[in-house]
């Protein structure tokens, strides 16, 4: 299929050439004879049954070659995309070309093509003769792709792109395609009225027909800032990888060995690539020269390819010895030869390598400015979007192409014909001026778009991408077995215990090692997601995956936990596509809604769904933080619905947020109550400790940690509260590192730690990561400056753009009209600086929509809106070991708890309008806020017991003493895990057959389970000819 396919884009190349054939003919110069449709002659209909002829083969062969191997590729890591396959075989592709709206858009093409075809066998045949029937058929088919194009390019530009874009209601279709209609129409009958005013009501040809090609211009405006929006941020990842087609390579975009053929095909694009903005340029410098300086020769020039074309002719023509070896007239047909090649290989050729690459989503990582028509994971999933993609892709541009062509053969055979020389409209002069507007004025789009996407083409060079990603298995989500470490490893995990994890890592263990290994590796993946330290985990969970051949589930989980706390949404998606059971285990489920949740602007998840799930900690803390959020509220009240490790962790995080805003009392309160229900938790009695040292208790901060240097000596967080309390610790862990951090090693932590907002403000300028991390961190200052979590766009901004800017653009070009005294440099100039400011705005809009950890748009402006309030995100006002308690959104993956922050783009999930009240209750707590001391900032002084007066009649511990003896058991000493310690190995079994009360395990939360699995899709099958027969949700 592979060579079919670089067969089909040769085939291309030839139809290419076979128009540009006509160029060298020698064509008979008598004018046209129509012939009367009552005159019938078998041999006038050659031409129509040629062209139809043709274009069957290519319906039913070179449009599916050409459509083989669509493929979407991922960002499952920094630089790393994985690609998969959407059309393999000729049955695929016409599974797809059966998609809704890909019949219109295959339909357009074709006749696009037939109708180029039907033209090219008139001029080749019998080019005097033209039989009435087959003129009329030919308008009808040349006439239908040009009609549609602009409006199906408007639409696609204009809409805005959600997760329900592919699944529109037909009333919003209609409405959205009519409203469309309306403008285009609108502004071609607006441009066509000034020309018939200025023409002296159409009495002057030339002005009018000047005046008709700016009208036909504003008409295709829409496919022509299309075109030039999507060539120029394609350029980068067409032109890598066609180079490196060229080299033999395999490529996202070609990814079987290329041939004999497919090399020569990428040869030719390579070529054509590497001259457009060189063509570009002189495009555009070569019409401004003209329409401002008006020379003699101004004809001769656009005849002749432009400036560059001109300058070359006049150079052969200015040396005699130059004249011998090359001919006049074939250098002179040769570069008027260049328009009709520029215009024919993008029409013609280059359209099936934009569609790839829109498919690829090559627009997204390899350039700036495109038209994004769906996200990755839509167009994966959904038919409806590849169908809408593809639809785009062959109807959007045919018409604009297949215009063109017209305009250069009418202008170079006008007297050939038909009506050629029936009105002065159709003119060589006139045709010549309006084919180099329509090419300058993409080519000026494409240069803006190519120059903004220049600065990523040594990123696009290095991207890695897997063209062969690991296929999911199918069957039940298994759980437990294997030797006794496995079990050890998950209860440890379980009860939060890293210092149990940490030991296991580094103890000798006997037995056998690849087992010994495989388990000490899972270990460290659980203690780096528990730690937040996400891109290892995710690491760690793909070396465990390689291990067991792609047989663990929990590490797939945990790859797509760690990319949404990565804020890799699509890759999230991906890692969690096939894993969802309908066998009630709902934990898939919960992360792929979180997912979702994360992404306010595309995400598929409305507040509606919540009330489809009952029961589901996750799902219920989740509704909680979004409407805490609102008010900046501190206090959880999951703990009164719920008795899980989950909301544990969600009462140890709201003891962070009160410290922060100085309650201490009720943060002390609320650690000792999560004491109450787990003795036993370490982060529980940290949250406790610090609590104490807020309150100047410092012995009996002391105390507690004294007990947590017995029972966790390993736990970094212990070492950490240490650091605290004045003692020393290892820098080079997390915990500690954020505390006193290193300056050589600081930024490190921003990275390896994604969600926590501490290790971002160590860094300069990491105001925008923290929120990313978790908003929460700026709720104590934003109660302070009374500032509301809402945001939106500044008044004063938007009065600016339309008041201001846009008035700004009508004067010069004004200006521009009455120094040039031509009416249409003003009016291009207006128009082109009007679509600039608005091409600007809509790339702002868009790139503050697209979520990544580092360097949001939307969070570097939300972080600059709290910086003009006052809210300074000032270290001295965070207090000491935030950073061990605070978390966001909270998950379970085996029943064990991850943090997965809580962006600050979820905000915009808020009320549009701020409910009474809010501001009045922020108002409230920052006087009590303002009237109670800071919070402990800093760590204590060291050997501070020294020299600080000790407490008299310490008999119990300060637990004891604050829950009491009856509350408080306390927590055994663990001895070491010794290489003698064995058990019995198990089979691993399917998790619904365990105890998932006894680990807290979600399950049947969906009320809707019922009817089948509802997000997101299930597993892929195993087997190509499941694929065949059924259709990939």
């Amino acid at each position: 299929m592979a060579g079919g396919r670089c067969i089909g884009t040769i085939v291309s190349f030839s139809l290419v050439a076979f128009i540009l054939t006509t160029l060298f003919l020698p064509l008979v110069s008598a004018a046209p004879t129509i012939v009367s449709a009552g005159t019938f002659d078998p041999s006038l209909l050659a031409p129509l049954a040629i062209s139809i002829m043709v274009g069957l083969l290519l319906w039913r062969w070179l449009l599916p070659l050409s459509l083989s191997n669509l493929q979407v590729a991922f960002e499952v890591d920094d630089g790393l995309y994985e690609v998969h396959r959407l059309s393999k075989n000729r049955k695929e592709v016409m599974k797809l070309l059966n998609a809704p709206r890909v019949a219109v858009g295959s339909l357009a093409y074709l006749l696009a093509m037939t109708g180029i075809l039907l033209i090219v066998c008139e001029l080749l045949i019998e080019p005097s003769t033209f039989y009435e029937p087959v003129i009329y058929m030919m308008l009808i088919l040349v006439a239908y792709p040009i009609i549609i194009s602009p409006f199906v390019t408007l639409y696609a530009q204009l809409s805005r792109q959600t997760a329900d874009a592919g699944n529109q209601s037909t009333f919003k279709t209609l409405y959205g395609s009519f409203a469309t209609i309306i403008m285009v129409l609108a502004v071609t009958g607006f441009v066509l009225f000034i020309g018939y005013q200025k023409s002296a009501s159409g009495t002057d040809d030339e002005i009018f027909g000047r005046w008709i090609g700016f009208a036909l211009l504003a008409f295709m405006g829409p496919t022509i800032l299309a075109y030039g929006r999507i060539m120029g941020a394609s350029w980068n990842t067409l032109i890598i990888n066609k180079w490196r087609t060229l080299r033999g390579k395999r490529t996202a975009i070609d990814p079987d060995k290329p041939g004999f053929f497919k090399r020569l095909a990428s040869l030719l694009i390579v070529v054509f690539l590497g001259t457009m903005p060189l063509a570009a340029i002189n495009g555009i410098v070569t019409l401004v020269y003209v329409e401002v300086e008006n020379p003699v020769d101004a004809n001769s020039m656009l005849d002749l390819g432009g400036i560059i074309g001109w300058e070359i002719y006049q150079y052969v023509e200015n040396n005699p010895v130059l004249q011998k070896v090359i001919s006049l007239k074939a250098l002179e047909i040769t570069l008027a030869s260049y328009l009709m090649l520029n215009v024919a290989i993008v029409g013609l050729a280059f359209i099936f390598e934009l569609t790839r690459n829109l498919f690829l989503g090559g627009q997204t990582f390899g350039g700036i400015g495109g038209v994004i028509l769906a996200r990755a994971r839509e167009i994966r999933s959904e038919v409806n979007v590849q169908g809408k993609v593809l639809f785009f892709g062959l109807a959007g541009f045919s018409g604009y192409s297949v215009l063109l062509i017209i305009l250069q053969t009418y202008k170079e055979f006008s007297h050939l014909m038909p009506y050629g020389d029936s009105t002065p409209l159709l003119s060589e002069e006139i045709l010549l001026a309006e084919t180099w507007q329509f090419i300058a004025a993409g080519q000026a789009i494409f240069l803006l778009t190519w120059i903004l996407s220049l600065s990523r083409f040594n990123i696009m060079k290095n991207l890695r991408f897997d063209l062969n990603p690991d296929e999911r298995r199918e069957g039940a989500i298994l759980a437990g077995g294997g030797d006794w470490m496995r079990s050890y490893v998950e209860e440890a995990a379980f009860r939060d215990d890293l210092d149990a994890l940490r030991r296991f890592q580094s103890d000798t263990i006997k037995g056998n090692q690849l087992v010994v290994q495989l388990e000490k590796s899972r270990a460290r993946m659980l203690e780096c997601a528990l730690r937040g330290l996400w891109p290892e985990a995710i690491d760690v969970a793909r070396k465990l995956l390689a291990q067991q051949g792609g047989e663990d589930d929990e590490a797939r989980m945990i790859i797509a936990a760690g990319h949404i706390a990565s804020r890799r949404l699509d890759a999230a998606r991906e890692a969690l596509r096939g894993l969802e059971q309908p066998e009630g285990y709902d934990e898939p489920e919960i992360l792929s809604l979180v997912a979702e949740w994360f992404d306010p602007w595309d995400g598929s998840v409305k507040n509606d769904d919540f009330y489809d799930w009952e029961d589901s900690s996750a799902i219920h803390y989740l509704q909680e933080l979004q409407k805490r959020l609102l008010r900046w509220d501190p206090t959880t009240s999951i703990d009164s619905l719920y008795n899980d490790p989950l909301s544990l962790h969600a009462m140890v995080s709201s003891v962070a947020k009160l410290r922060a805003e100085r309650r201490h009392d009720e943060a002390l309160q609320l650690s000792l109550d999560s004491i109450r229900r787990n003795p036993n938790s370490t982060k529980a009695r940290i949250a406790a400790s610090l609590c104490l040292i807020d309150t100047g208790d410092w012995f009996d901060a002391l105390d507690i940690f004294e007990e947590l240097q017995i029972s966790s000596p390993e736990d970094p967080r212990v070492k950490a509260l240490g650091m605290i309390l004045g003692f020393a610790a290892p820098a080079n862990q997390l915990e500690s590192a954020i505390i006193e951090p290193n300056p050589k090693e600081k930024r490190r932590w921003i990275d390896e730690a994604p969600t926590n907002p501490m290790a971002a403000l160590l860094t300069k300028g990491g105001e925008d990561e923290a929120i990313t991390a978790n908003i929460f961190i700026a709720s104590h200052e934003a109660i302070e400056r009374r500032v509301t979590p809402r945001y939106s766009p500044s008044i004063v901004l938007r009065l600016f753009n339309w008041i201001v800017l846009l008035p700004t653009w009508i004067i010069i070009g004004l200006i521009a009209y009455d120094r040039s005294s031509s009416d249409v440099i003003g009016v291009s100039i207006t128009i082109s600086l009007i679509v600039l400011h608005f091409f600007a705005l809509r790339f702002r809009k868009q790139q503050r929509r697209v979520i990544k950890h580092r360097d949001q748009k939307a969070m570097i402006a939300y972080a600059k809106r709290l910086k003009r309030f006052k809210v300074g995100f000032d270290l001295d006002k965070i207090p000491v070991g935030t950073h061990l308690l605070l978390s966001g959104l909270l998950v379970t993956i085996n029943g064990i708890v991850y943090d997965l922050g809580m962006p600050g783009w979820l905000v915009v999930r808020l009320p549009k309008k701020e409910k009474k009240g809010v501001l009045s209750n922020i108002s409230k707590r920052r006087r009590k806020l303002l009237s109670q001391p800071l919070a402990r900032c800093s760590p204590l002084p060291v050997e501070w017991w020294n020299k600080r007066p000790k407490p008299l009649g310490k008999e119990q511990r300060a637990l004891e003493v604050l829950i009491g003896p009856a509350a408080y058991r306390g927590r055994s000493i663990r001895s070491a895990i010794t290489s003698e310690r064995s058990g019995k190995s198990s089979d691993r079994i399917p998790i619904m057959d365990t105890d998932l009360g006894e680990k807290h395990i979600p399950s049947h939360s969906i009320v809707s389970e019922s009817i089948g699995i509802k997000r997101p899709s299930s597993r892929p099958n195993s087997s190509r000819g499941k694929n065949d027969n059924e259709t990939d949700n």
